[in-house]
């Protein structure tokens, strides 16, 4: 789809039908209001005006003659054809006829006249009965408000259109571009972790088209995603048996040296073992490329107790409330020992390991009494180092990485601040999200 950003054919068949739709909605409602609510009024207003004219020129006539009548008076001894005799009367002025010989007991012929030289609006001619009998006399009495003229208004007719038109394209707007929209929006990840969910590709042209690129990079970034975790478990499996074989023989080469000798010995050995832990992160980061989905309900006040456990209790001490919490046990226990033997590693003893909940966040802190870092520093971590930082240089922040991807896979942070004792405080902030709601409902 290269793409224009203008509408499809697609999209303007949809906008002209919804607004021709609309038009013709408020067209049946606006008479469907006339019939129900306007014609009952009108019917009765022109029932009583009709008999009370007919009445009092007949009363008239039974003792005058026609000459008496005033001048507003008009009548009619013939009527042609142009005076509506030979046009069948319509719904409404049948209903006119039954009404007048129902409620007035007034049974009359009666006629519609659309000449405009009696009146633009047009009117009716109904047969008089006089006495003595004399030749057929009929009385024209003028209809300005009845259903017919109020619905032929242009203003009222064309307010009805117009306003329909106008609530289609807002029902075309709503259900083609607003809708989709916060699908699109509610569809795009905030602070997951590949693998991504496509968006849906609907609504009006421009938006399909933006949606399309979005899924291409999002498929883009799963493929990367997908590309790095085999690079760090081929990483941490390439680098496994040569550190094996290597421990070995410094293990043999210690025990066959004294003095100075053995010591270096012990020296490598201790390095071969750190590089150790380094591969196994690989690995670790590796799998913690995709976010876990295996989350369980855990106290967390027993869980760090048997996290701590493993720690003397002159190193770390426990400020923990009771909480039941939703999480992903393996990843939160990897990320809490990585911060404990980073801090007990590259700060000083001893540890405060707390945690609380902050409306429906929670947050697991771990304060340490070390020297702590330096301003530019700790604004980097836990990204990869400058050239220029000495201080970063010695220590990558690899366990770091691990603990800010499961703190973005629980929708959260981690973050890294001076301790108010001195030393460093890495704080967890985790957030609910819709595939874990964290904390249980109360």
């Amino acid at each position: 789809m290269a793409g224009s950003l203008r509408l499809d054919r697609r999209d303007w068949l949809g906008l002209v039908a919804t607004a021709l739709a609309g038009a013709g909605s408020c067209f049946l409602l606006l008479l469907l209001l006339l019939r129900t609510v306007l014609e009952p009024q009108l019917l009765e207003e022109s029932v009583l005006r009709i008999s009370r004219n007919v009445r009092l020129v007949e009363a008239v006539l039974r003792s005058t003659s026609e000459r008496a009548l005033p001048d507003g008076v008009i009548t009619r001894h013939e009527l042609s054809e142009e005076d509506g005799r030979s046009r069948p009367l319509g719904r409404f002025d049948r209903r006119v006829k039954a009404e007048l010989k129902l409620r007035k007991g007034l049974e009359r012929e009666i006629h519609r006249d659309q000449s405009p030289l009696q009146d633009p609006l047009g009117g009716y001619w109904i047969a008089l009965r006089t006495k003595p009998p004399q030749r057929s006399l009929w009385l024209y009495q003028p209809e300005r408000l009845s259903s017919l003229s109020v619905w032929y208004l242009p203003v009222l007719r064309s307010a009805a259109i117009v306003l329909g038109m106008l609530v289609g394209i807002g029902l075309f707007l709503r259900l083609r571009l607003e809708i989709p929209f916060r699908r699109v929006m509610a569809a795009i990840p905030d602070t997951a972790l590949p693998p991504l969910a496509l968006l849906p590709e609907r609504g009006i042209a421009p938006l399909r088209l933006l949606t399309v690129r979005i899924n291409r990079l999002l498929e883009r970034l799963n493929s990367s995603s997908s590309e790095r975790r085999l690079l760090l478990r081929g990483l941490a499996h390439d680098f496994g048996a040569p550190q094996t074989r290597l421990m070995l023989q410094a293990e043999l080469l210690r025990d066959s040296l004294e003095g100075h000798p053995r010591a270096m010995a012990e020296a490598l050995l201790a390095d071969l073992r750190r590089l150790a832990v380094v591969t196994d992160q690989l690995g670790v980061l590796a799998d913690g490329e995709s976010p876990s989905s295996s989350f369980a309900m855990v106290a967390l006040d027993e869980f760090c107790g048997r996290l701590a456990a493993s720690y003397s209790d002159a190193d770390l001490q426990l400020r923990v409330p009771r909480l039941l919490v939703q999480v992903d046990p393996v990843g939160l226990e990897r990320s809490l020992c990585n911060l404990i033997d980073n801090a007990l590693e590259y700060g000083r003893p001893p540890l405060l390991l707390a945690a609380g909940r902050r409306q429906q966040q929670l947050w697991i802190r771990l304060d340490d009494h070390g020297p702590g870092l330096a301003t530019p520093t700790l604004l980097t971590m836990p990204s990869p180092p400058r050239s220029d930082d000495r201080e970063r240089s010695r220590h990558q922040g690899l366990g770091l990485q691990l603990v800010e991807r499961f703190c973005r896979s629980q929708g959260g942070r981690l973050l890294l601040q001076p301790a108010p004792g001195g030393g460093l405080r890495a704080e967890l902030q985790l957030e609910p999200t819709a595939a874990n709601p964290l904390f249980p409902p109360s």
